[in-house]
């Protein structure tokens, strides 16, 4: 679907005074417009089924598909959401807080059972959107996924097990217990309990009792569970292993790559980390949940014996940089997508995924490579590359000297050699040397950027050909001169007419290519271009000072790339990339 917003009307007094304050000259407007050509990222699209995650992130629970065929699973710290099967948001529900890494979800008839930081909870599948679950003022540490006669299977703390009948909220125990160093359980539809202990291997509880003799079996993975005959296991690398009834590889990996046994490389999908749990739609087809709450269908491919996955269930909460080349490919978060990729498409060419809040703002080189900082297991790191396979998460440990709370990036020449300029939100910069395919070579210095008053927070940087460095803060852009090292403020604008709409709100981001500025105008809800060729009145898109969920609209946008006439923004309250076009004009 294709929408459009149309150009503002030129005036003059606007004409002078933008091309007072940015330098540009006063070329007569040219007609234009920016189209949306779609969304990336947010399988809910736009309206109502937009999905959403709470603000905290919290890990996955698992999947649950109840008896209409809809999934759930935890979107967020304080969230559990509920999808149909094509990625539509159909309701959300509030969760208790204190969660855990060993929460857990599962299904037992009509009841959702919660396990949200030790304690139990219980959701009616047809309740309506925004109900709480009911506490069942049980504790427990684990809880398994699979269910046998109306009932779950349960840990305590102490070891000790117990039955669980979520309807009538009563536990039964089960006199094997106490079994000690219990990491996880699962039930399996003969009633049987089978527990994860400390060394990694499954014992089993028959009639409440616990089986002695015989081989103990290793676990097929992390978050354990039976589905249709098999035991399905998660490793790091969005492993997932499927083991026969024997708990013996059938045939072993059928997604990803870490076996344990495998030297080398093979793709993985960073948005399945580690798999929290699984759930059957039909002979065929799958739903997990990863780490971050982003669900994934998988389809099972009986003549390859392992799975694909076809669809990504899920929001973006988060992106501060973007990457897009010359092909329409965009990079965000730990993968790229095409251009004509649909808001369900899964991310393509995943790489391990940078602390939060990610990647700082990404910059195309010449070369056609990206390259972005960011913070990799405990080590400041650069992402580097071109976008059309996966890019290098390169950890540079100490010959790096990157700080963490980077805002801005922008890359340009000193000395003959190509460096990356970081800032932080104080305006405090860092100098990296750079390769033209965006490797790190070394440490190059701070900078100063001598601002002509202080300025609060700054959020980006561009760069206005080569001599002129371009940076936002406090809802200004701001024009700076190469002062010897640093670079020296010589004007600053946010307004470029004299109507109310004519000025930018207190939070802008840029990105600038092919002689145009793109602004991301946060607070005023809308996306700007100003073209230095057609004149210095913007052409929009967005409501201006109207946020809305439609494919017309856009709610407090934020980072934002640019390359040619195309550019993708993170519509931040709406939890998407949208991908826009420049249409029209010269």
């Amino acid at each position: 679907m294709r929408t459009t917003l149309a150009r503002n009307p030129a005036r003059l007094s606007g004409l002078f005074i933008l091309c007072l304050a940015a330098g540009w000259p006063a070329a007569p407007a040219a007609g234009g417009r920016i189209v949306c050509e779609g969304v990336l990222g947010n399988s809910g699209e736009a309206g109502e089924t937009l999905v959403r995650f709470a603000p905290k992130s919290a890990r996955g629970m698992g999947v649950a598909c109840d008896r209409f065929g809809s999934l759930w699973d935890r979107a967020g710290a304080g969230r559990l959401n509920r999808y149909a099967p094509d990625g539509r948001l159909l309701a959300s529900y509030p969760l208790a807080g204190g969660a855990s890494n060993g929460d857990k979800l599962a299904l037992a008839g009509d009841a959702l059972v919660l396990l949200v930081g030790g304690r139990l909870y219980r959701l009616d599948v047809a309740a309506k959107p925004g109900t709480k679950p009911t506490p069942l003022k049980i504790e427990a540490a684990h809880i398994s996924f699979g269910c046998h006669a109306g009932r779950l299977a349960a840990a305590r703390r102490d070891g000790g097990l117990f039955l669980l009948d979520p309807a009538a909220g009563k536990a039964q125990d089960v006199p094997a217990g106490p079994v000690r160093g219990i990491r996880d359980l699962e039930l399996t539809p003969d009633g049987v309990i089978h527990l994860v202990v400390d060394n990694g291997r499954m014992v089993q509880v028959r009639g409440g009792k616990l089986v002695e003799g015989g081989p103990a079996k290793r676990t097929p993975g992390e978050r354990a569970q039976w589905l249709a005959g098999s035991w399905f296991g998660h490793a790091w690398h969005g492993t997932i292993k499927r083991f026969d009834a024997g708990v013996q590889p059938d045939p072993g990996v059928v997604l990803g790559g870490a076996s344990g046994h495998f030297i080398g490389h093979l793709p993985q999908n960073s948005e399945l980390l580690n798999g929290r749990g699984m759930a059957r739609l039909s002979q065929r087809l799958y739903a997990v949940s990863g780490m971050g709450g982003v669900m994934h269908l998988l389809e099972w491919l009986p003549a390859r014996r392992s799975m694909r996955i076809v669809r990504r269930i899920g929001a973006l909460a988060e992106v501060r940089g973007i990457g897009l080349d010359g092909q329409g490919r965009a990079w965000a978060v730990a993968g790229s997508w095409q251009w004509a990729d649909r808001p369900d498409t899964p991310m393509r060419f995943g790489v391990n995924a940078p602390e939060a809040p990610g990647i700082g703002q990404a910059v195309m080189l010449p070369s056609g490579a990206m390259v972005a900082p960011g913070w990799l297991w405990g080590q400041p790191a650069l992402y580097s590359g071109p976008l059309d396979s996966e890019v290098r998460a390169e950890r540079l440990g100490g010959r790096c000297s990157l700080r963490k709370g980077f805002v801005g990036s922008a890359v340009y020449r000193l000395e003959r050699r190509l460096v990356l300029l970081v800032i932080d939100a104080a305006g405090k910069g860092q100098l990296f040397g750079i390769g033209s395919d965006g490797r790190f070579t070394a440490n190059a210095g701070d900078v100063v950027l001598k601002t002509a008053t202080p300025v609060k927070q700054f959020t980006s940087l561009a760069m206005k050909g080569e001599e002129v460095l371009l940076a936002t803060g406090d809802g200004h852009v701001i024009e700076l001169a190469p002062d010897g090292r640093n670079w020296k403020e010589t004007r600053r604008w946010r307004r470029w007419g004299p109507q109310a709409g004519d000025a930018f709100g207190a939070e802008v981001h840029i990105a600038a290519d092919a002689g145009r500025l793109w602004v991301s105008d946060t607070g005023r809800e809308r996306v700007l271009c100003f073209d230095a060729v057609a004149g210095p009145m913007p052409v929009a898109f967005g409501g201006t000072d109207k946020p809305g969920t439609s494919l017309a609209s856009l709610s407090a946008p934020r980072a934002l790339a640019a390359r040619g006439r195309r550019a993708v923004v993170f519509d931040s309250a709406n939890q998407r990339l949208v991908k826009l076009r420049l249409v029209g004009a010269r």
